[in-house]
């Protein structure tokens, strides 16, 4: 069975009322690098009505990901201090996930092994 070879960074946030702001102009600006990292395929934020926040990611490889860890470092770090991150998921082949273990543990990431999907 084929699947997409995508791999995908899912970020999982509560957000103080009194950062909702800051935190949302930091969205924009990491938005706004995609211009700089062909490798990066799609981005989203989705919030809740409850201080919550969900980033979405999808690359075209780990190297795609390490990239993009260099060039929006400073907006992640500004992220860290308005957020609590509550949990970071990564999607796709598993050689591909092989090559992200050391660089991501520090989020604690779960790992998870695509199988079975497609793309248009």
């Amino acid at each position: 069975m084929s699947y997409p070879h995508i791999i995908s960074l899912i970020g999982y946030f509560t957000i103080p009322a009194e950062n909702a702001s800051a935190f949302r102009k930091n969205c924009e600006k990491m938005v706004a690098l995609r211009d700089k990292e062909p490798g990066h395929l799609a981005s989203a934020y989705s919030f809740d009505d409850n201080g919550g926040a969900v980033s979405r990611e999808d690359y075209v490889s780990a190297d795609a990901i390490i990239e993009h860890m260099k060039i929006g470092a400073h907006v992640f770090e500004s992220t860290k201090a308005l957020v609590e991150i509550t949990g970071v998921e990564v999607h796709g082949p598993r050689d591909e996930l092989e090559k992200l273990r050391g660089t991501l543990e520090p989020m604690q990431p779960r790992f998870f092994v695509t199988e079975y999907g497609f793309r248009r």
